[in-house]
């Protein structure tokens, strides 16, 4: 079974810690034990010594037996011990205490340590099992010395229970310390992966969320370097991918209003056609119009086919010098084909007005300002186009006498699938028609201004660059 990175982080740097604190734990045992031994052996020499100085002294007769008796009881009923001076003659040993023990009750390890001991040297046995007492002891022994001769041996006997006691108190504060410092570390160590898994969580779940198609926030950086590559690179990704989807919604949106114009086009002459409303000359007309429109769907199909097989969801202008007027002369010939409303137009604009501009996005341009002009108005539409020159900018306006727009609408009408929403009869549309005029406009290095009186009107003007002036290509 895989485990996630979190519990591999997690569980690898609290066995770690474990397995460190566990040393740690030896150690301090280790060098408490022996501090405390070294102690105990340090008291057990300050004893024996002191035994030893009342012995000779008493072997001077500068105090008596008895007084050296009653100091070897007291130090043996303080410490818990067994304290004894041992002489050496004709190869037995002696109790001075009376306490008499032959060579076949002492231990046999004893008997190897007197024998150091009356080489001149001390033994310290940390923890050894003594027959005689029947229990674990710590022994200590030294020589006494009298004028450089070995007159004796003081040997003591002390529980080691008192001493590992102490080892056990000691350990017990280390395991508690080492329980708290654990549980203290890994919090912290819960904290820090789970903090440093987060944003590996986060891009996962963000990964899921793009996958599903909704919108994501970018991911917020860490302190750790590899993780905000792996950040920068993800939220780079996210935001062209974003960036791809916009423009893919642009391009559909953008042709979907290309398409309908030529379809609404054919749609109304062969209604009209079929409805006996054309005379003779008129049919024609209506014929050469059906025919152009539709070789104009055509090649918008190509274009599409070509721009989904190349991925280039991009508007590009593909600029010429033509002439103004017979574009909207057209224009309003193919509006008038609604035959729901009651349509008027009236044209101001020179013979000789030329521009330099892409003519297939400034046909969109009017097709989307004109057809909204006629949807947010009443059945009876009056439309005024014209052109004129100002500030050496070329300007197209439309004017209607629609239902208009409300003064705090206005600034959103260019927002991506915003919708008017007070005009008097609700309207069926995308939202995207403003949105995308704005944008070839703005292709162009032009400007598009609205404005509008409530139930009165509006009016649209698009300013557009002098000739010759250089458009995005």
């Amino acid at each position: 079974m895989n485990k996630s990175i979190f519990s591999r982080l997690l569980i690898t740097n609290l066995t770690i810690f474990i397995g460190l604190i566990v040393i740690l734990t030896g150690i301090l045992t280790l060098l408490y034990s022996t501090q405390v031994y070294e102690l105990e052996k340090q008291r057990l020499r300050e004893i024996t010594q002191k035994t030893e100085s009342l012995y000779l002294d008493s072997a001077k007769g500068k105090i008596e037996a008895l007084k050296l008796q009653d100091y070897m009881d007291a130090m043996a009923y303080v410490s818990k011990s067994k304290l004894y001076i041992l002489n050496i003659h004709q190869n037995n040993i002696q109790n001075l205490r009376d306490l008499d023990f032959a060579n076949s009750d002492l231990d046999h390890y004893l008997y190897e340590d007197l024998m150091t001991i009356l080489e001149g040297n001390e033994v310290f046995r940390k923890s050894t099992y003594t027959a005689t007492f029947d229990s674990q002891m710590i022994f200590y022994g030294r020589p006494i010395l009298k004028d450089g001769q070995i007159e004796g041996v003081v040997v003591i006997f002390t529980p080691i229970s008192t001493v590992v006691k102490n080892i056990r108190v000691m350990l017990m504060v280390i395991a508690s310390l080492s329980v708290f410092f654990i549980t203290i570390v890994s919090g912290v160590l819960y904290v820090s992966a789970k903090k440093m898994t987060k944003p590996i969580e986060d891009i996962s779940n963000s990964a899921l969320a793009i996958a599903n198609g909704e919108r994501q926030e970018d991911i917020t950086k860490t302190n750790y370097q590899e993780l905000n590559a792996l950040i920068d690179s993800f939220n780079y990704m996210k935001s062209e991918l974003n960036r791809i989807d916009e423009d893919k919604k642009d391009f559909i949106g953008m042709i979907s209003h290309e398409i309908k114009t030529p379809l609404t086009v054919v749609s109304g002459y062969l209604e009209a056609i079929h409805d006996g409303l054309l005379d003779q000359d008129e049919l024609g007309e209506s014929l050469e119009i059906i025919y152009r429109e539709t070789k104009r769907l055509t090649l918008l199909t190509k274009e599409i086919v070509t721009k989904t097989r190349n991925k280039d969801m991009e508007f590009y202008l593909n600029p010429s010098f033509f002439k103004l007027k017979p574009i909207l002369e057209e224009m309003i010939m193919l509006a008038k084909v609604n035959i729901e409303k009651q349509v008027t137009f009236s044209l101001s604009c020179d013979d000789n007005t030329t521009l330099y501009a892409d003519e297939k996005q400034l046909r969109q341009i009017l097709s989307n300002l004109i057809s909204n002009a006629i949807k947010y108005s009443g059945d009876l539409v009056h439309i005024m186009l014209s052109c004129f020159v100002e500030e050496d900018q070329l300007c197209i306006r439309i004017e209607d006498n629609g239902f208009g727009i409300k003064k705090d609408e206005l600034e959103k009408v260019f927002q991506k699938y915003y919708r008017i929403k007070n005009t008097v009869t609700q309207k069926e549309g995308s939202g995207l028609g403003l949105s995308i005029v704005k944008k070839l406009v703005d292709l162009h290095h032009g400007t598009i201004d609205i404005t509008s009186t409530y139930k009165k009107g509006t009016v649209v003007t698009v300013k557009l660059p002098p000739l010759r002036q250089e458009v995005k290509r």
